[in-house]
Order: structure tokens, then sequence, then C-alpha cells
């Protein structure tokens, strides 16, 4: 059965109480873990970007839109304590090393790594040597061929993985899915050590039930309160309702029936990056300090 992670990226708004609300209506679904974010947005994105136009409730720039989203000790702290009242597991994406320093002050079974992130030498040598061996590896690999999977997983010999199908579109159009990378994925480096998930960014909850179905050990999507909402990449997200439909769905012996509403594109398997994924996880997107494209990843 499914293990399923609600991923509360910036739907929070910054806002504690919103935060805190979600963790309760998320143990609610059914799920077994939230995850959260961190990272130091002065380095993370590139100046220009930061200092580029950007209209929001909290200022006129990138940079006054994206600070607020960051919650420091005193409320991962409150948060921390509310999933332990809640009784559901978190883990978070540490997108720099002074973010995934922070996190390990707390005893979590997982750590991730982005997309953007899994040829970034600097942090990968970071995450193997700091992160504890009896922890497990979350990593999306958006973007990457077989042979950089492959490199990625050889990488870290030492620790258990997620590694996570995932299409860096927002949100994903279902012929652009590549659900049947989920099979390839699972032949290949399936193992003991090794668990296939899937990190969805599609609309709807059918995909993700047919990524089950296709394989994925673990199914993370986006959860929200409400899609009324002006943060990036609400479209893809779930409320409640929805989130708890999809886990409660996943429980019932459903079949391959599941299939048979899509057509044959969204089973459709490539590997590497496809233009709409480099406009996001390549051109300028972000800061260079953070993405390294003539890195190659090498056992030290």
């Amino acid at each position: 059965m499914a293990e399923f992670i609600c991923e509360f990226t910036t739907n929070h708004m910054g806002n504690l109480n919103v935060l805190l609300e979600m963790v309760r209506l998320a143990s609610a679904t059914g799920a077994d873990y939230i995850k959260m974010q961190k990272k130091n947005i002065e380095t993370f994105y590139s100046q220009s970007k930061l200092n580029s136009p950007y209209k929001s409730p909290y200022g006129k720039s990138y940079r006054d839109y994206r600070k607020i989203f960051e919650f420091g000790k005193r409320d991962f702290n409150l948060f921390n304590e509310e999933c332990e009242k809640y009784d559901i597991k978190w883990f978070a994406t540490a997108q720099d090393k002074s973010s995934l320093n922070f996190l390990l002050d707390y005893n979590l079974p997982m750590y991730k790594l982005a997309s953007l992130n899994a040829k970034n030498i600097d942090i990968l040598n970071y995450c193997k040597k700091e992160i504890p061996t009896d922890k497990t590896i979350v990593v999306s690999v958006a973007g990457l061929n077989l042979n950089e999977i492959e490199d990625l997983i050889k990488f870290f010999p030492k620790h258990k993985m997620i590694i996570n199908h995932c299409v860096a579109e927002y949100p994903c159009k279902y012929k652009n899915l590549r659900l049947g990378n989920i099979k390839i994925l699972k032949e290949k480096f399936g193992s003991d050590r090794i668990s296939i998930g899937y990190s969805g960014h599609e609309e709807g909850i059918q995909p993700s039930l047919a990524a089950i179905k296709m394989g994925a050990e673990f199914v993370e999507r986006h959860f929200c309160l409400s899609r009324h909402s002006f943060v990036h990449h609400i479209e893809c997200s779930l409320d409640f309702s929805e989130f708890k439909e999809m886990v409660d769905l996943s429980k019932n012996d459903f079949g391959d029936e599941i299939l048979d509403q899509f057509d044959g594109e969204v089973f459709k398997s490539s590997f590497g990056m496809s233009d709409m994924e480099k406009s996001f996880l390549v051109d300028l997107t972000y800061g260079k300090d953070y993405l390294n494209e003539e890195s190659q990843i090498k056992d030290d």
C-alpha cells in the first residue's frame, strides 16, 4: 500500500496559524507525512530574480514575496509540536547547506533534495556527509536521464532512498506526466534500499492513483486549505476533501480500470529534460551557485 505525503510548499502563505491548521487537516486526510521546505532566499535565488518586480500582498519585489514564506526556529518548534499532537510525521526539503543544518536539529525520518539540486555536487557531498545513514534521502528526479539517476543512487551507497518520478511543470498537463517512467525506475532500481515514488504536479487525483498502479510506493502532492490563494503553483494543489478522497480510494482494492481513464500518452516514458522543465530548472530561474550544469556526480 502506498504512503502519502502532504507537501505544504508555500501554501501556508507564511502564516503560522494557517500552517498549524494545515497540520490538523493533513493528519485527518490519513496522510503519512507532511513535507516542508527550507531555504536561504538570498543564496537560493539570483539577485536579479529577487530584485525583479513581483506584485503580492507583501510588497513589490520577488524578494518581498519570497522572504515571508520562510519560518524560523520558534515557528518550526511550534509546527513540530503540532505534528506530534496530531501524530503525523514530517520531513523537509533542504535547499542549501544552512537549511540542512537547521533541519538536522530535528529528529526527522527523511530529508529531501529537490530536482534542481540533484546534480549539485557541493550540496550532494554535504548531504552525504551530514545526513545520518539511518535516515532516508528523498530525491525528485525531474530533468534527469537514467544514467544520471543511476549515478545519483550510487552517490549515496549507505542511505536508503526514495526516488520520485517528477515532471517540473506546474500544473503538469496529463499528456506530459510520463507515468511510464515509474515502471522503468522500479524495474531498474527498486530494491530493499531504493523505493520509487511519485511527486505529482497535475490537477486532480486520478493520475496519482494511476501512479500507484504503475508501482509508486510513495505519492507526494501539494496540499492546501483552499485554492483561492495568490501563491504560485496553487493550481496543482489538493484541498482537504480531495486529498482525503485520494487516500481513501487508494485503500480500496481498485483495479486496472483506473488506467483505462487515460489515453496512452499519459503512460509514455522518456527521461531527461523537456523544454518546459528547462525553463524552470535551468534558465536563470535560480541562482547559479545552486545549479551547476557542468557538475558531474562522482564518488569520493
